[in-house]
């Protein structure tokens, strides 16, 4: 198949440019030192919950992990099609029997190998090492892990090529990829809460409808999706790993509102959907507006 064919070059380039060996020796980096340095080598106390076994360093790393993987994925596919465009290899990639979906599946795939095979190697390393370290290995809870920060990462590859679909130039790709980026990581919670105030001021909405508007748009954002996500592995509870999305001051009154049993939109599999809407939109809008657009 085709976007097959443009998958294995685009996999091809990274391997020849050593993109993949950097991202390699980063994720190996990122996924190893903290486990060596913190567990081992007795820099400081591991956190409280899963002490003395692998969950401990999953609690560790869930919030870095979140913030980098998304990042790294956006660096390595914001320019995968505009790079490209800007350089005329385009026209000749779709002079050979190559169509223009083609191009953009084959992107998506090829960079996410990339991504996807760095970090398996950086994963598989690191439980070496929390194994080494002396931890209880819980491998259920760190295949969970495993799952999810390469999904994390697959969405974040199709958000920045879908971008790069649809920009005319890698500087606009890098602008828009990286400034949704950072609206995710910095400003969304104070978004969540500021569209929970407009309710309260425009519809007289209650704080237990507030604090479950608050949770729902919290869960929108792929970043937070994929940590309570996690904590719902690590916690054994649904229900209290959307808890621990709040604050200290504002978990009981949230429990309160949500209420058990958990509603099934705050559940796993709608997270899990939330999470793959910021793939599939992007990528289809980007092939929509590529399929048409004048190179």
């Amino acid at each position: 198949m085709s976007w097959q064919a443009v998958a294995r070059k685009d996999f091809q380039d990274a391997v020849r440019s050593r993109w993949l060996w950097v991202l390699t020796a980063l994720f190996v980096v990122v996924f190893a030192a903290p486990a060596l340095l913190i567990f081992g080598g007795g820099l400081g106390n591991a956190p409280r919950q899963g002490s003395g076994s692998s969950d401990a360093y999953l609690f560790l790393m869930k919030q870095g992990t979140s913030i980098l993987v998304p990042l790294i994925s956006i660096v390595v596919a914001y320019a995968s099609i505009t790079r490209e465009r800007e350089s005329g290899t385009l026209k000749l990639l779709l002079s050979l029997p190559h169509s223009r979906d083609d191009v953009v599946f084959g992107k998506v795939l090829g960079r996410s190998a990339v991504v996807g095979l760095s970090i398996l190697v950086g994963v598989v390393v690191t439980a070496v090492a929390l194994v080494v370290v002396g931890l209880q290995f819980k491998i259920v809870n760190y295949l969970v892990f495993v799952l999810l920060t390469l999904l994390l990462g697959l969405v974040f590859v199709g958000f920045a090529t879908g971008v790069s679909a649809v920009a005319s130039t890698s500087r606009r790709a890098m602008v828009v990829s990286t400034g949704v980026y950072m609206f995710m990581v910095v400003l969304w919670n104070a978004f969540a809460n500021q569209v929970a105030e407009l309710l309260k001021k425009g519809l007289d909405v209650g704080t237990a409808g507030q604090l479950k508007t608050v949770l729902f748009i919290k869960l929108l954002n792929p970043t937070a999706a994929y940590k309570t996500l996690l904590d719902t592995a690590l916690l054994g509870s649904q229900f209290n790993a959307r808890i621990t999305t709040f604050s200290f001051f504002t978990r009981q009154p949230a429990a309160n509102a949500i209420g058990k049993p958990l509603p099934v939109y705050y559940g796993d599999i709608f997270v899990a959907a939330y999470m793959l809407v910021w793939l599939f939109v992007p990528v289809a809008v980007g092939y929509l507006v590529f399929r048409d657009a004048e190179l």
